[in-house]
């Protein structure tokens, strides 16, 4: 972690938010948590005096996040630190611990919220874990993070077979269609040509049991297709 400026004189103490009641007026952290002033000042206390036990100063990093700067912004990690925790999320994917991956998937999205990657890694965990209402928001966040990237469309039009939604189904292979020229990973290839015959029975009526479920991983290449 970026190691802060040192105190100046008349500063508050290590541990201690800076901020005062009048000071958090109408800041943003107050408004996305439901604070009011004092209450966001005491929350600013508390949070220094936590981060005091961990050994690190959380009076600036309070400090930023109620001016409105994003957890990642605030905290500032490093990009190594992030990829290790990325690393380290898909490992537990991969070892079928699902909600230690999912939680480490979404503290990426909060670090990195820029980020698709990690909204269509923490995607898939929770469609793996039925949890789909928030596994489409996840990828669509993906989609609006990287709008020439197949690869949430994809998640997307799985997701939409497994709910029998063939419209959202169409309209979701045809985006994926219209950005896959650029390469995608092999597995995803070969399960997208799957579900595509999957999607053509089912407008044709054939709608049995063609469909398996999910088989791709969270996992995809960093800053490619």
């Amino acid at each position: 972690m970026n190691r802060s400026p040192a105190p100046s004189p008349g500063s508050a103490p290590r541990g201690t938010a800076r901020g005062t009641a009048a000071g958090f007026a109408g800041s943003p952290i107050g408004k996305s948590l439901g604070l009011d002033n004092d209450e966001v000042a005491l929350f600013g206390k508390l949070f220094g005096e936590l981060a005091a036990s961990l050994g690190i100063d959380g009076g600036p990093i309070f400090d930023r996040l109620a001016a409105g700067q994003s957890i990642g912004q605030a905290l500032a990690l490093p990009d190594d630190v992030i990829e290790r925790i990325y690393a380290r999320a898909h490992r537990l994917f991969t070892l079928g611990k699902l909600d230690r991956a999912t939680a480490l998937f979404r503290a990426l999205c909060l670090l990195r919220e820029e980020d698709a990657d990690f909204w269509v890694g923490y995607g898939v965990c929770l469609r793996l874990t039925d949890q789909l209402a928030r596994a489409r928001q996840a990828f669509e966040s993906g989609v609006n993070l990287r709008p020439d990237w197949a690869v949430p469309h994809f998640h997307l039009l799985e997701l939409a077979l497994h709910l029998r939604q063939w419209p959202q189904a169409q309209a979701a292979l045809a985006a994926y269609d219209a950005r896959a020229g650029g390469g995608v990973a092999p597995e995803i290839a070969a399960e997208s040509a799957r579900l595509r015959v999957v999607l053509e029975r089912a407008l044709s009526g054939e709608r049995g049991n063609a469909y398996g479920g999910m088989a791709a991983s969270p996992r995809q290449p960093r800053s490619g297709p």
